[in-house]
């Protein structure tokens, strides 16, 4: 399970995003429109994740969320999953679990 810290980051990302400027690419997009968004709408989303996410661990860059979230689109049973629910996956991949949350 995420810690209430990555928690909240998870949260002001989402919020953050939510609330940017109409732009061709949301968070509640499916992966497919990940895939055939433009180099610049998917950079401008990876940015902001990379802001919400530094505090957290400076691994967590642009670049990461990039890549991370393209890898996750290539999967053939992603598709029907949303780039929030793929932004979930890079940030728990990063975050190591606690011994008491199982």
């Amino acid at each position: 399970m995420i810690d209430e810290r990555a928690a909240r980051a998870v949260l002001v990302a989402t919020t953050l995003l939510a609330s940017a400027p109409a732009q061709a690419l949301s968070m509640n997009d499916p992966l497919t429109e990940w895939t055939k968004g433009t180099a610049m709408d998917r950079m401008q989303i990876a940015s902001r994740l990379g802001k919400s996410f530094n505090s957290l661990s400076e691994s967590f860059t642009a670049g990461y969320f990039l890549k991370c979230i393209d890898d996750v689109a290539a999967y053939g049973n992603a598709k029907a999953a949303r780039i929030e629910d793929a932004m979930r996956e890079c940030v728990a991949a990063r975050i190591p679990r606690s011994p008491d949350a199982e």
